[in-house]
């Protein structure tokens, strides 16, 4: 047993040891870790995660609350998973609950703040929720759903940052992080003020609640855990930095580019046949004798032992496995298109510049319509300011270039104006969608006519023009419309005035007590929404359709809108139908580009040329 002595300095603490490899490692994965040669000592920051790790080396027990037994049974009825997920909340008390969509996250939020506020005797004001727009949208109808007496503080992570910026004050007893798969970049400013926020709650609380909610139970990365660990238990992942924690996971190696060498990723160790040096397996080429670069040695699956470490503070719930929901439908509908469009398709190719520009003007005209810029007027130029001229650097032609003299070879020189040529202002414009019609109407409104019986219908839409279109399609047809996109909720209808769109939110859910009078007193509702807008949190399961008249290029909206529909409450016979409307080939490299996760904006004009054929 080698003893370790810690001498406060401040921000940080020396660190002083006989010589030991085993504590060497553990001091170097610690925040801050430096070693200092003229003092002959490790010094390590002075932080929460660091305080975690050294109980732990002094042979303490700091997951000793994970063993606690907590008293407090819900209020409310749950499932048996929510009442897994629910009991881990409250003995932990600062946790993940990685469940995925449609589990019911958001009950057990609520019932673990309430058992929090008796515990506590909590004030509203230092109850906070944070999430994403729509998830603060969902979140206010499940409280007003669910009778709830206290009403948290609720903030978008935007809103927070800015806002954290100038508060001062207590910092909550009880924060709800919804979606805090947001939070996975340690270096962005949402993470950064999250973990200042429940760094201070430690600190300032004898007791406290946080719960990070991710509806995405295997992440893109492994790597994406650090950041939502370390909010919610500083030093519970090993590493204090999340470099060092990405090293651990995986190989890289220096790779020479343009701009010079820059590290690239060879594979993760997900699999203890895969060589430790190079990420392959023992039977790829460079392992062969003679050819090869190096030997063959086996590793250790890093990211297997992440995910057994990871129970303690993380729960990990899968849809299939809680609820017995029928498999989604998927479907395809083609609309033919016409010999105009064809030919239309085919010059926006020939004369676009740019693919990603093509493709975005293919799906425009593929929906019904095109944008375009409509003058409105004048403006001064922001260029010259309206003073006409500019004054630019430009070669003086009569110095002699040498190696010393490059400072000296520019002059100013004042000239014309070349953004406003001279004028002093520049046109005003305003985009506007040309409706240039599209066969997609009238699938729609058979889709509309067949979904009549029971009057509830999802519309995911890739434009706001699009948009624009499908709500006056569906109020042509008597259908009540609630709008979702980055403007807000908008309802629409023919006949009512004043309508409330939480009124319309809580008719399209499944769960909820007031469903029935909402469905006689809208009997046909349609929500039209961008995935982006519309697609997390919300609860839409009255509707057994989710129709994709065209979609964006984010596969994680794409996944997240999906799910909307299907989750507890939905119509078990009749099942949920998502169909996706194909119209000119644009759509369909889309599609395929969403389930492959490529990013459509680093296609090539060659290649959209090619997939349009």
């Amino acid at each position: 047993m080698v003893e370790l002595t810690l001498t406060d300095e401040g921000q940080h603490w020396a660190c002083k040891f006989g010589y030991n490899k085993i504590l060497i490692a553990e001091i170097k994965a610690m925040q801050g870790a430096r070693w200092d040669p003229a003092r002959k000592c490790w010094t390590i920051a002075k932080s929460q995660r660091n305080q975690f790790a050294l109980d732990y080396l002094a042979g303490n027990n700091p997951f000793k609350r994970y063993d606690l037994q907590l008293s407090g049974e819900p209020t409310r009825s749950l499932m048996d998973h929510q009442y897994d997920m629910y009991r881990h909340a409250i003995t932990r008390q600062h946790s993940v609950l990685a469940c995925e969509m449609g589990t019911g996250k958001t009950l057990v939020a609520i019932e673990a703040m309430e058992w929090a506020v008796r515990q506590w005797d909590t004030p509203d004001n230092l109850i906070w929720y944070v999430g994403p727009v729509s998830g603060v949208v969902a979140v206010r109808l499940e409280l007003k759903k669910w009778s709830c007496k206290h009403i948290p503080e609720m903030y978008t992570y935007d809103k927070l940052v800015s806002m954290m910026k100038t508060r001062s004050g207590k910092a909550p007893q009880i924060l709800i992080l919804d979606e805090s798969s947001k939070l996975k970049t340690p270096t962005s400013q949402r993470t950064q003020v999250c973990m200042a926020i429940a760094n201070a709650m430690r600190n300032e609380h004898g007791n406290s609640l946080l719960i990070e909610m991710t509806g995405t139970p295997a992440p893109k990365t492994p790597v994406d855990w650090w950041s939502q660990c370390e909010i919610a238990c500083p030093g519970f992942i090993r590493e204090g930095e999340v470099g060092k924690f990405r090293n651990r996971l995986c190989r890289v190696e220096m790779s020479e580019g343009l701009a010079g060498t820059y590290p690239r990723m060879l594979g993760w160790l997900d699999d203890s046949k895969k060589c430790s040096v190079c990420c392959k397996y023992e039977s790829d080429p460079v392992h062969y004798e003679g050819a090869g670069t190096h030997k063959y040695i086996p590793s250790v699956n890093e990211v297997e032992k992440l995910y057994e470490r990871l129970q303690g503070l993380v729960m990990v719930k899968y849809k299939k496995d809680c609820l017995d929901l029928p498999e989604k439908i998927y479907d395809i509908i083609r609309a033919k298109p016409t010999v105009d469009m064809l030919r239309a398709s085919k010059i926006i190719v020939n004369t676009s510049g740019k693919a990603v520009t093509a493709l975005g003007r293919l799906r425009a005209l593929s929906d019904g319509f095109q944008y375009q810029e409509i003058k409105i007027g004048e403006e001064v130029c922001p260029a010259c300011e309206g003073t006409k001229v500019v004054t630019k650097m430009v070669r003086d032609e009569s110095i002699i270039e040498t190696p010393n003299n490059y400072a000296e070879l520019f002059k100013e020189s004042t000239g014309e104006c070349e953004f406003c040529h001279g004028k002093g202002t520049v046109d005003k414009t305003e985009r506007k969608a040309l409706d240039v019609g599209s066969p997609k109407d009238k699938v729609f409104k058979d889709l509309l006519d067949e979904y009549d019986d029971c009057g509830r219908f999802i519309v995911w839409c890739g434009f706001t023009g699009t948009i624009d279109r499908v709500v006056n399609l569906a109020l042509a047809e008597g259908w009540t419309v609630l709008r979702i996109d980055g403007r807000g909720y908008v309802p629409f209808d023919n006949v009512r005035n004043n309508i409330d769109s939480d009124d319309l939110l809580a008719a399209m859910d499944g769960s909820n007590p007031r469903r029935k009078d909402l469905s006689s007193e809208y009997p046909k509702l349609a929500v039209v929404a961008q995935p982006k807008a519309g697609g997390m949190g919300l609860t839409l399961t009255m509707s057994p359709i989710a129709l994709y008249y065209s979609n964006d290029f984010s596969g994680e909206a794409r996944m997240q809108s999906e799910d909307r529909g299907h989750r507890a409450g939905m119509d078990t016979n009749r099942g949920y139908r998502i169909v996706d409307l194909i119209h000119l080939k644009s759509d369909e490299v889309v599609l395929e580009n969403l389930k492959k996760k490529r990013k459509l904006q680093d296609m090539t004009m060659g290649e959209l040329t090619e997939a349009m054929t």
